[in-house]
């Protein structure tokens, strides 16, 4: 009896090939500025300008102090050379370094001055200190009110400085004063008081800027 062969049957196993598809990649994307980006940028900047503005002070402060410290210097050393001894008694001072201008008229600037009482009449006072001021090399320029009680002399120096000097009769100033605080007017006995008697009141003014005071 005849056999007949199976053919071996052989199974054909699909290979399924794997595409790996590509993404494509773009550009990356910058990352958004959060709040807390622009807290720190505005502290920056303001940390930035407020050390600006202390320094620009400060150094505004050491230049002004400075200014009026060569001011103050030169003042004091304007009242030294006058070499005012010491019979003269100094009553009242009030030297500054600091430029003072009036609030109503910018142009004018406040003196320095030192008050003393001399015990000699106005005459011999005023000769003795127009002598010394002349001496520290300011020249006289002017006499505003000639005749008057009280005695005032301007002088200039050759860098534009002035000294006002003021004297007058302290017992003729008493009068005036009592009775301005008694609230009588005129003096009753004006007439009888020598306007050169002394002691002397004396008022020394210094002016680095001008002659208007």
């Amino acid at each position: 009896m005849a056999t007949t062969k199976k053919k071996p049957t052989t199974k054909k196993t699909s290979v399924t090939k794997k595409t790996t598809v590509k993404s494509a990649k773009g550009p990356k994307r910058a990352a958004p500025l959060t709040w807390r980006f622009y807290v720190v940028a505005i502290g920056i900047f303001l940390v930035a300008v407020t050390t600006a503005v202390v320094m620009a002070y400060l150094t505004a402060s050491v230049v002004t102090q400075r200014n009026n410290q060569a001011r103050l210097d030169r003042i004091s050393t304007i009242y030294s050379s006058l070499n005012v001894d010491e019979r003269y008694n100094q009553v009242r001072t009030n030297v500054f370094g600091d430029k003072r201008v009036y609030d109503a008229d910018k142009s004018r600037s406040e003196s320095s001055s030192i008050q003393y009482i001399r015990g000699d009449t106005v005459s011999n006072t005023v000769a003795d200190l127009d002598a010394k001021i002349k001496a520290a090399g300011f020249t006289f320029i002017d006499e505003p009110y000639p005749g008057s009680v009280n005695v005032q002399y301007h002088y200039k120096s050759s860098e534009g400085e002035y000294v006002r000097l003021s004297v007058s009769s302290k017992p003729y100033n008493d009068a005036w004063r009592n009775a301005a605080a008694m609230n009588q007017g005129t003096p009753a006995n004006l007439d009888t008081i020598d306007k050169n008697a002394g002691p002397s009141e004396v008022t020394i003014k210094v002016n680095l800027d001008d002659n208007n005071e």
